[in-house]
């Protein structure tokens, strides 16, 4: 499992490089760190999935109003981060 805190310091507010279109891949998720709590930050440290944890994804009326991550580019909602970790590790990575 890896996690990037990004500081942003240190100017690297970018998105991450696409993960190539390769079977098995795994997706890029993003998230806010003004999104997490505490308990979604632990909830990403234990987690097997790679999270790149941004200062800004430049998404606030969403970051303001619910727990999300950005998959590949697109979105995805949920409850709370556990659960989108879960919907991540169940292979889907789009809102139904």
């Amino acid at each position: 499992m890896s996690s990037d805190w990004t500081d942003p310091s240190d100017g690297n507010t970018t998105p991450c490089e696409a993960v190539p279109d390769v079977e098995g891949a795994s997706p890029a998720v993003e998230c806010c760190i003004d999104n997490l709590d505490s308990e979604s930050r632990r909830a990403i440290e234990a987690s097997d999935k790679s999270v790149d944890v941004r200062y800004c994804l430049q998404r606030c009326g969403r970051c303001y109003k619910e727990p999300f991550f950005v998959v590949d580019g697109e979105a995805i909602t949920g409850a709370d981060h556990s659960t989108l970790l879960e919907t991540l590790e169940s292979g889907v990575t789009h809102d139904a």
